[in-house]
């Protein structure tokens, strides 16, 4: 770190990296927090939706793991975006993210509604 890099409001951050691996470690603990909360969401709900747990596990589980894996796809293309010229990752991931929420949101509305 040169001097020219410190002062107020510049915060060192150890590499160009760095900040792109705390990002991914982040996704990875969302991605493991849902994966985690669609498993306990269907647990808790198999006794009264029967069938339709099945479906919402069809659907979450796997979402879940995409997002896990597409953690790890995003922190490599965005290495590959530290060089110059090269394309920042898209919003896919934070689609899916927001898609499975909703999913989780709604099993656990009509599960409370239902009760």
């Amino acid at each position: 770190m040169t001097p020219a890099s410190t002062g107020p409001g510049v915060v060192p951050t150890g590499g160009d990296s760095v900040p792109h691996e705390r990002t991914a470690l982040a996704w990875t603990r969302t991605a493991l927090a849902l994966l985690g909360s669609a498993l306990l969401a269907t647990r808790v709900v198999v006794d009264r939706f029967g069938l339709l747990t099945a479906a919402f596990a069809v659907v979450a589980l796997p979402l879940a793991v995409v997002v896990l894996v597409g953690a790890g796809q995003r922190y490599r293309s965005a290495r590959v975006a530290l060089r110059p010229q090269a394309l920042l990752p898209d919003g896919r991931l934070p689609a899916g993210v927001a898609i499975l929420l909703v999913v989780l949101a709604v099993t656990e509305l009509a599960f409370v509604l239902s009760g």
